[in-house]
């Protein structure tokens, strides 16, 4: 009985552990499930939500962007000539410009211009007193007699052979006589010319008994406007001395450097706008007069010219200038371009919506080039055919910076 009694506890106590090993299995179990479970559910719904949201995306029903007024463009190669642009400084017109000395050595007796004047061509501006008017007109009266006695003697040997009382090579050695003393004679009368003094009004007056002492007047050589005055009343000067600068503003040079690389688009003759800060709302028209032969070593550019009608004198020597050189002419190139509507800016990034599907809109990074128009050339961002938001992307970016904003 003992036996038997004791093999029964032993059962009840076995079958009590293999009942409490099951509770404890199911247990543990049951709570890795649970778990499990909770783990999983925030990391699905986070997923869920990346994928509901793309960085930079905004979405917006169709009923909305009627309302906002948003259109899209396909972007397509477009046929362009931009003009070249190019900085410059404005110059005078050295073919129009007169550095106007003395030409001789001498004393300015009398100033009759000043800086600003405008002046005729062959208006006085000073006038010199010179010893060499003097010798001049000494040479000359000398000159003269010698010819009048040299006249007189050839007629007379003239004479003479006629009734054969001298022999013939005096009247060629009198022919000869002449001939140097009438040499001597117009250079003298050369000297007057190169000194600025009309010999028969000089004559005249000597000729009238005048005893007045002429001066040398010192003119200019073209019409225009005395830009530099560098003399005084009572002032020695000798030729190598400037006096006056007289410029004709009429017409002046804008002086650009282009680089090498656009040589191959210009020629001569094309037209040009030309504006300077001073008057910004004011273009000058004008040609492209002159490209250069050499490319500066350093800077790789060639110097060009464009010349400018001026006779307004809006324009002054020294001003800086922008100008636009049309270059259709010779040139026609296929660039990706897109409305400047269409562009928006933040910082130093521009950047335009590109549509990804019916309601969404995705912030693409773009670089830009030239303005075409009312277009902007696209360098990188974009590929033709991209469907480009061209009016209402205002109303994209709003959106764009509440949901960022939401989201912090």
């Amino acid at each position: 009985m003992t036996l038997t009694k004791e093999l029964k506890m032993r059962k009840k106590f076995l079958t009590l552990l293999v009942f409490l090993f099951l509770a404890v299995t199911l247990s543990v179990t049951g709570c890795s499930r649970k778990e499990s479970s909770k783990d999983e559910k925030p990391s699905t719904s986070a997923e869920k939500k990346g994928a509901e949201k793309e960085p930079g995306v905004v979405t917006l029903s169709p009923e909305k962007q009627k309302a906002s007024g948003i259109e899209v463009q396909k972007v397509v190669p477009e046929s362009v000539s931009a003009p070249l642009s190019a900085t410059a400084v404005i110059e005078l017109n050295a073919d129009r410009v007169s550095k106007v000395g003395s030409r001789a050595t001498g004393k300015i007796t009398k100033v009759t211009a000043s800086q600003g004047d405008r002046v005729k061509a062959g208006q006085p501006l000073a006038y010199l007193d010179t010893v060499e008017l003097d010798q001049a007109w000494s040479e000359y009266v000398k000159a003269k007699s010698r010819r009048e006695l040299a006249l007189s003697n050839l007629k007379r040997e003239e004479t003479l052979f006629e009734k054969k009382v001298s022999p013939e090579k005096d009247v060629i050695k009198a022919r000869q006589e002449l001939s140097e003393v009438e040499a001597d004679l117009a250079l003298s009368k050369e000297k007057f010319r190169l000194l600025g003094i009309d010999i028969r009004q000089m004559e005249l007056g000597r000729n009238s008994g005048r005893n007045d002492h002429p001066f040398i007047p010192i003119s200019s050589a073209i019409d225009g406007v005395v830009i530099e005055k560098s003399v005084t009343q009572g002032e020695v000067v000798n030729p190598e001395k400037v006096l006056f600068t007289v410029a004709d503003l009429s017409t002046l040079w804008v002086l650009i450097h282009l680089y090498e690389k656009d040589v191959p688009r210009l020629k001569t003759g094309m037209a040009v706008k030309v504006s300077v800060t001073a008057f910004p709302d004011r273009d000058v028209r004008g040609t492209l007069s002159y490209i250069g032969d050499v490319v500066g070593e350093k800077m790789r550019t060639v110097n060009a010219r464009v010349t400018v009608n001026n006779a307004s004198g809006l324009l002054k020597h020294g001003m800086f200038a922008t100008v636009l050189i049309d270059t259709k002419a010779l040139e026609v190139e296929k660039v990706l371009t897109v409305p400047e509507s269409a562009v928006l800016i933040e910082g130093s990034t521009r950047y335009v919506f590109v549509q990804i599907g019916p309601d969404r809109f995705k912030k693409r990074d773009i670089t830009v080039g030239r303005t075409v128009g009312n277009k902007m050339e696209v360098t990188s961002g974009l590929k033709e055919g991209d469907p480009v938001v061209t009016k209402g992307a205002f109303t994209l970016k709003s959106e764009l910076k509440k949901e960022e904003l939401a989201e912090e």
